[in-house]
């Protein structure tokens, strides 16, 4: 039997979010939104979270410096995954990231959600020269760490959740997350060359 090709996965965090795309890793991006419920009464009340993130082998030490937090607002901030050349991901494989958070206001706390999201589903689109299937989304699993802490763990695709932090964002306060996106192992021949976008998306929100 001919074994399964890669796919190809690009990633990116936008409003606080993050994206991934098809069975090679490319690029990844983030985005972030946030939402104020009181009356502003000047700079003190601004409300804002940036957002960072990092892909390859330091991924799992990096920790962002000042100049490298981004707004992920309006537009989603790319992240580089592996430079020139598409990371692979086979059936059964995973790719690692770190992805990071901030509550940039200077007085204002909030609540902080994730979700993870395919903001261009294809569904069972089939490509017509091939008919394989083009979209990859479905098949990854996704596991999100906050230090010792499994926030989302071994979570398929389509059985994503958001998930919400109980305890408050204070301001200035980060979280860094070890993001790793698997491909099924059950992903066959159909999924050859398949690829999607993944977003990781944070919101907050003044409670």
């Amino acid at each position: 039997m001919k074994s399964p090709r890669a796919g190809l996965v690009r990633t990116l965090i936008a409003g606080g979010a993050l994206a991934a795309c098809g069975v090679a890793l490319t690029a990844a991006a983030l985005s972030d939104s946030a939402s104020v419920d009181v009356e502003m009464d000047g700079s003190a009340n601004r409300f804002d979270i940036v957002v960072a993130g990092r892909y390859g082998d330091a991924a799992s030490t990096w920790v962002p410096s000042a100049g490298q937090w981004r707004q992920g607002n309006p537009g989603a901030y790319e992240i580089p995954v592996a430079g020139e050349d598409a990371r692979l991901l086979l059936p059964g494989s995973h790719i690692d990231g770190r992805i990071a958070v901030k509550n940039d206001s200077p007085r204002l706390t909030g609540l902080l959600t994730l979700s993870i999201l395919d903001p261009q589903p294809r569904g069972s689109e089939l490509d017509p020269g091939t008919g394989n299937f083009v979209e990859l989304f479905d098949q990854l699993i996704f596991t999100v760490r906050e230090g010792q802490t499994v926030r989302i763990d071994h979570v398929p695709a389509d059985q994503l959740a958001s998930y919400v932090w109980a305890e408050p964002f204070a301001p200035g306060e980060e979280k860094i997350l070890d993001v790793s996106i698997e491909m099924s192992e059950a992903a066959d021949n159909r999924w050859q060359l398949a690829s999607t976008e993944v977003l990781f998306a944070f919101g907050a929100v003044t409670p």
